[in-house]
Order: structure tokens, then sequence, then C-alpha cells
């Protein structure tokens, strides 16, 4: 990369950079000290555009590291204070020489950094950015002032909860704190506490956290981890009650609060190849204790690494290695937080009373063994992590569900190809009405005003079904292609949903239109011969049967082009949906149509949106069937008059199939319009 060298504004902009930082918080503080010390950024132009005045000791920066560790010398001048010795939940004093534990003031960091900027020459822009464009090898910040453009920006700002997908778990490590002088010597000044389960637990996993400063001084901080932050009166009435029972009398020198996320969502690396996602985004906070500073360090170094080789190339997916098992392990943990939050209490006292505290960092830092692995978790309670372990795999049971029914389908077939084709139909018709349907039948809890009489609603509802279904009287065509128009998007939109994908601006709705585009037209493309003859059984549509055998020969075409987009976007997303994805699409090849959609349509599609709906909705899955039952039932018994009256049996299959699709058609449109609206709604 050459140095730009353009001093002039461009437009409203500022002058082009080499390199902009947007934020200054802990991890783009360590990634420009990092440029700094190793004397990258002479000659280069680069900027800092920051919101705060960064001039508030806000945080408290910790690690454990050997005391010859680069992290520890090359921030030696922040460190305020390190810890030979811990204490957990009131256990005697550990050693932990050869691996201390360090305190960094977040404000002593914000100053050196400051310092060190200024003394380069790097201007501070007081500035909230509001978006980030990139093209044509520039990025151009946009901020509530002003533009800014830059070859390479570090995007610190963190990930939107909103992008979580539906299995991701989102928990909250809020804490409150004190900095205290007491009366007397009342504090060892090199121990610190790590946690102090001595407080009430409130339906949560809450602890004292006490870093001493010196014999009568320290930082004494509640913390919870939890789905609901720690209330400010609760957290100071319990941290008074807690110091005066323990310490005495005392004073409160300054306080501190914040909250670090505990999640489960992995944020993709940013699209723009400029962008480099930095902090949080950059997944460098551990989901099951919210430490973050030292892999923040690490990720720094290697940042710096690259550009100090002048390598740029995959610059926005520059990250820090990492093994899938930890992830699983912290998925575990979460999910016992969130529905059994009462033994965190007993885990964490359990971990720390039967680990060695070097080996607990050395877990924390994933750098244990497998060996270790296993041991730590049978000294813990077998029977929670069972219980999480299955709660885990309850995401991956459809998918269970899918490959035994294909199995059932193929087993059948080999003794009688008409037992094979009624089980089919059989599991269908139990997939429609055990999720199928009902996710269709909440649609009156997705209006926009909620006030408006059901019967003025279901009639709206009635209306565009009967409106459709005229227009397929008379222009199938043109109603065939508008219903591929707006199933694709309508699919396409609930996987990237599924994914944790936002599907707010043009361009994302493109790509999920194609999608969905390549979904349906995967399984049509493998079951081409038996989509001619249905479509072609559709009255209206009977001569687009003149090309069945010309279009056969492009069902293979068809099916490559369409999986291989499908595959593409998998690799892109890397989330367990779409993977389950692409196994129903892979299980549905040898199996008929009709089985081969409702694979999809039921197992993937209508399951996802059952979760998207409960957590929308803020409903569990009792109430939401509750509230489905009547529309369900009336579904059911709609659909059980037609396949037993005359008109089912006059009819072929692929004429029953005809008669079929065009009433899911019809009853598909409104739905697919109010979940639309549903979606950019919890967007």
């Amino acid at each position: 990369m050459s140095t730009l060298l353009n001093n002039q504004p461009i437009g409203e902009c500022h002058v082009a950079y080499d390199f902009l930082f947007i934020g200054l918080g802990a991890s783009n503080s360590l990634i420009l000290l990092a440029l700094l010390r190793q004397k990258i950024l002479e000659g280069k132009r680069v900027a800092i555009v920051e919101t705060e005045k960064k001039n508030k000791n806000d945080k408290t920066y910790c690690f454990w590291a050997g005391p010859d560790e680069p992290i520890v010398k090359d921030l030696a001048s922040i460190i305020s204070h390190q810890y030979h010795t811990i204490v957990v939940n009131q256990t005697l004093p550990q050693s932990i020489k050869s691996n201390q534990y360090y305190y960094i003031r977040s404000i002593d960091l914000y100053d050196f950094t400051l310092r060190s900027s200024v003394n380069a020459g790097i201007p501070v822009f007081r500035d909230q950015v509001e978006d980030v464009l990139c093209e044509n090898g520039l990025c151009t910040v946009f901020s509530a002032k002003n533009r800014y453009v830059a070859e390479h920006v570090f995007d610190s700002r963190p990930p939107s909860p909103k992008l979580l997908g539906a299995d991701d778990i989102y928990l909250h490590q809020s804490f409150h704190g004190f900095h205290i002088r007491c009366r007397g010597d009342v504090f060892q000044e090199h121990t610190f506490e790590m946690m102090n389960f001595n407080v009430e637990q409130s339906d949560f996993t809450q602890f004292i956290y006490i870093l001493p400063f010196s014999p009568h001084e320290a930082l004494v901080e509640l913390t919870r981890f939890g789905s609901q932050k720690i209330d400010t009166d609760y957290a100071v009435a319990t941290l008074e009650a807690f110091i005066k029972r323990d310490f005495g009398d005392y004073e409160i020198i300054s306080k501190e609060s914040g909250c670090i996320p505990m999640t489960t969502f992995i944020n993709h690396h940013n699209t723009a190849s400029g962008i480099l996602n930095t902090g949080a985004a950059a997944n460098l906070i551990k989901p099951s204790t919210g430490y973050g500073f030292k892999k923040m360090y690490a990720f720094s170094e290697k940042v710096s690494g690259r550009i100090t080789k002048n390598n740029y190339d995959q610059f926005n997916q520059i990250a820090l290695d990492s093994k899938p098992r930890f992830r699983f392990y912290d998925h575990l943990l979460l999910l016992i937080l969130l529905h059994w939050p009462k033994h965190g209490k007993k885990i964490f006292a359990q971990l720390f009373k039967s680990q060695d505290i070097l080996t607990i960092f050395s877990f924390l830092d994933e750098k244990t063994s497998l060996r270790q692995e296993v041991r730590i978790f049978a000294s813990l309670p077998t029977a929670i992590f069972v219980r999480s372990l299955f709660a885990y795999s309850k995401k991956y049971t459809r998918y269970a569900v899918a490959l035994s029914s294909v199995i059932i389908y193929f087993i059948t077939s080999l003794y009688s190809s008409l037992l094979s084709e009624y089980i089919s139909y059989g599991l269908v018709i139990a997939g429609l009405i055990l999720v199928g349907i009902p996710h269709g039948a909440l649609d009156h809890l997705l209006q926009n005003d909620r006030k408006v009489p059901m019967l003025r609603f279901l009639f709206k509802y009635l209306l565009i079904v009967a409106l459709f279904f005229t227009l397929w009287q008379f222009y199938p065509l043109i109603s065939l292609v508008i219903f591929v128009l707006y199933s694709s998007f309508h699919f396409g939109e609930s996987e990237f949903k599924e994914a944790g994908a936002s599907v707010a601006s043009g361009i994302e709705k493109i790509k999920a239109f194609l999608l969905g585009f390549a979904i349906l037209f995967f399984i049509i493309g493998t079951h081409l011969g038996e989509s001619m003859d249905i479509i072609s059984s559709i009255h209206g549509l009977e001569y687009l049967g003149l090309y069945r055998h010309a279009v056969l020969p492009y069902g293979f075409l068809i099916s490559i082009a369409s999986f291989m987009y499908i595959m593409y976007y998998s690799i892109l997303q890397k989330r367990p949906s779409n993977w389950g994805l692409l196994l129903l699409l892979i299980l549905g090849i040898k199996v008929p149509l009709l089985l081969s959609f409702a694979l999809y349509f039921i197992i993937q599609h209508s399951c996802s949106a059952w979760k998207h709906l409960k957590s929308g909705l803020n409903m569990g899955s009792i109430e939401l069937y509750k509230e489905a039952l009547p529309y369900t039932l009336a579904a059911t018994v709609l659909l059980g008059v037609f396949l037993s009256s005359g008109l089912a049996q006059v009819l072929n299959s692929e004429g029953l199939l005809a008669v079929f699709f065009v009433f899911l058609a019809c009853i598909s449109l409104p739905h697919s319009l109010l979940m639309h609206g549903f979606y950019s709604k919890s967007k």
C-alpha cells in the first residue's frame, strides 16, 4: 500500500488517510499502540474519530500473565497493581506468582494512548460515526459532522443484538463497584478475591469481586451474570451491606459501573475489504467470563504483524485462531446461566475448589488439553451439564427427524412403492399439522395495529386470498411468477433472520431474494419432471406440458447453479442453520417432490419461523399453540374435507397436487406480507 499524500479535502471530507480508527476503546488503543511501538505509522496519515473525551476512569482492565510475557512488558507503565495471590469464595489464598493478575485503569490506558497519538501527530476528531461505505479501494466514514476517507479502517463499534440468530444467547455481565477507603487495615494488598458468593443470588449468578490497592483501600464490585442487568439501587444497597459487614466503616472515593456482553453470537468479518472489526465486533470477549483484554492484546499483535509485513490481503478477515470446542463449552455454560441461573454459584465454587487456579487460568485462555478438560468437567455438577447438553442438542432434533423420515421412506419403498407413497403423504400431513399450519395460523398476532377488530382483519386477509385466487383463474402464468417472486423473498428473508443477518438495505433484500430463489429452484431442478407435471396440471397452464422434454435436460444445470449459490452463502455466513439447510436439500434429492419440499418448508422454514415468532412475540410454544389452535383446526378440517372429497378422488396425483399448490399459494401471500412486516419491526 502506498501512502496517500493528497492533502486537499475531498468534497466535504477530510484528507484521505492510510488508517482511520473508529473509537478509542481498549481494542483500538492496543492496536494503535502496537503500530506506534513498531514504528509502522511513520510517514502514514492516521486519524481517530471518537465521540467521548475519554477523561473518566469508567472501566477496569484485568488479565493474568507470566511476568516476562510481552503484554506485561509493553504495558508496564500503565499497570497500576499486580497480584500474586488469589482467594476464591473465601477459600485459603493460592499463589499465582508464575501467572500473576494485573490491573489497569481505563483512564490510564486512554491517557497513554492519547499522549502517544499527540506525540505522533495523530489528530482526534470528536464526532459520532453513523455509517461506513467502501468502493474503489477507499472507505468513506460518514459522521454527524463530516466525512472522512481512508484506505483502512479499524471499526470498534459493537455489534447490534438485533443481529442475533434465533439460537443465540445474549446475557449481561453487569457490575457496579465502589473504590473505597476503610479505617483499618482490612485488605491484603497483593491478594485479590475473584469471586465471593456470600451475597444473595436473587435468581441470578452474583458475586463480589475485590481488588485491593493498599491495606485499607480497594475496589469492591458486585457482578451479575444474567438475562437482566443489575439495578443500580439494588447494587448500591447490596454493596453497602456487604462492605459494612465485612470491612466496617468506609468512605467512597469513586464509583464504576458497566456491562459486558456474554453471548454465543459470532460476529462475521466486515464484508468491505478495507474495514477490520475490532473489540467485541471481532469476537474478542470470552462468552462465559467477559474477559477480553488479553485477547485484544493478542489481536493487536497479529494485526500489527500483518501490517509490518505490508500484507493487506484479506485485511478485513484478520482474526485470532479459535478452537470450536471452547465455543461449545461456553455455550453450555451460558445455557445454564440463562435457564438455570441458581446453579451458577455451585458450578463456579466447585470449579475453583477442585482445580488448581493455574489450570483454570489456562482453561480460560483456551490452552488446556482435551484430557485436562475432561478432568475439569468431571469435577463439576454432572446433572445440570447433561440438561444443558440436551438443550444444546434440541436445535439439531429437527434434522434428525428429517433424516429418519427419509430413511423410513426408502426402507418402505423396498417393499411397496404404494406404501412408501402413503407414508410420505402421512409424514407431510403430520408436519403440516404440527408446525407448518400453526406457524401460519399466528398471522393475526402480526398485524401492525392489534386493536383492529378480528373480523375486519380476517376479512382483509381472506380478501387478499380471494383476489389472488381469482387472478389464478384468469392469469395463471402471471400468478405463478408472482408466487415464485414473493416465495423466494419470504424464504430468503427467513433464512437471513435465522442466520442473524440483516435484511434492512436494498442490497440485503436482493441477497435474501436470491437465496430463497436458489432454494426453491434447487428443489424444482432436482425434481424437474414432477414439477413440470404439476405445473402443467394447473388450469390454464396445460400447454406448458409441451415443453417438458425440452426443459428436462436443464434440470441438472439448474440444480448445480442453485446449490453453488446456497453453498457460497453458507460459507460466508458460517452458521449451523446454513449447514442444516444444505443437509435438508441434499436429503430431498432422491425422494418425491412433495416430501422434498416438505423437508425444507416444514423442517427448516416453518421451524425457524416458529422460533422467530417465539422470540419476537415474547411467547412460549404453548402460548403460541393456544393462539393458533382455532385457525389450525379450521385449516386441518378444511384440508381433511378436501382430501376426502370427490374432487380428490377423480384427480390424478399431479392434478391433486396442482390444486393443493394453488390453494397454498393463495393463503401464503398474506402470510408472507405479514411476516415481512414482523421481520422488519424486529430488526
